[in-house]
């Protein structure tokens, strides 16, 4: 009997040990360093520069809790480094389409200016 409670006692010792949180995976971070990546080749530097300071801050504070080793900490920061990375993208991209457009407007009325100049109001406004 006394055997037993030894023996029931360390599988229940190895069991706990088992059970015991795993160090955090350096690479949970990456796809929040792939999304700052791509929102600065974007130009979310300029763009959205609040956006990707707040995502490069929260991957930094990632970065330093991979050491405390608080696995829930550390998804959670590098999930939001990579939402603020997405955010920061998003309106890089809607600024630059906003450009384009503002481009295209400017191009479309230089030319309306010039088919008047052609052809008279009449002909380009009917």
């Amino acid at each position: 009997m006394k055997q037993f409670r030894i023996t029931l006692g360390i599988l229940a010792g190895l069991a706990m040990a088992g059970c015991a949180t795993m160090p955090p995976d350096p690479t949970v971070l990456d796809n929040a360093r792939s999304a700052i990546t791509r929102a600065d080749d974007a130009g979310a530097s300029e763009y959205a520069p609040l956006e990707l300071r707040f995502a490069r801050e929260r991957l930094e504070q990632a970065e330093a809790a991979l050491e405390d080793g608080n696995g829930d900490r550390i998804r959670r920061l590098a999930d939001e480094a990579e939402i603020e990375a997405q955010l920061a993208l998003a309106r890089t991209q809607a600024a630059l389409t906003r450009a384009d457009l503002a481009q295209r407007q400017r191009d479309l009325d230089e030319l309306k200016a010039d088919l008047i100049e052609a052809f008279g109001e009449e002909m380009v406004d009917p």
